[in-house]
């Protein structure tokens, strides 16, 4: 009991120089939460389809989130419909929101099964699936995310 009373003020004093050696440590950010607000038909070919998806991301962070690109996997009535990478970087604010303009082809054989399923065509909401990574400036990893909703599509008259 000496000991404790006798050393007992290097504890907090101990502790107190952890707390702040690890407030240096850069904190792991949160995935932004993504969803799909805009899904169209662009271009129709022979063998590939364009289409145009855009992406709402909100920052749940409470700090700048600097994305230099993020990695998609898009699934429609629980069938992969196309996948990629993006090539724009975001910047989003801290608990901010900024939307995402991707232009994505899919081949006619990956959608052909697809578009039996479509029977009402256009202005029908589809089931989506988004999964993929988010790269982050000086990020050690890839942040994972998966997020689930409806869409409907629609043909962009331009």
């Amino acid at each position: 009991m000496k000991q404790f009373v006798r050393y007992g003020w290097l504890y907090p004093l101990i502790l107190s120089g952890l707390l702040t050696a690890c407030a240096g440590l850069p904190l792991q950010p949160f995935a932004p939460q993504i969803s799909v607000t805009n899904f169209s038909l662009a271009e129709i070919g022979l063998l590939e389809q364009n289409f145009l998806l855009q992406l709402h991301l909100k920052n749940p962070n409470p700090f700048p989130l600097p994305i230099t690109n993020l990695d998609y996997v898009l699934y429609l009535n629980d069938q992969e419909f196309t996948r990629g990478l993006t090539e724009q970087a975001i910047m989003l604010p801290a608990l901010g929101e900024a939307a995402l303009d991707l232009k994505i082809v899919s081949n006619l054989w990956r959608i052909v099964e697809q578009w039996r399923n479509w029977q009402s065509g256009f202005s029908r909401q589809f089931n989506y699936r988004l999964a993929g990574g988010v790269n982050v400036v000086n990020g050690a990893a890839k942040i994972p995310y998966e997020y689930k909703g409806s869409v409907t599509l629609t043909w962009n008259k331009k």
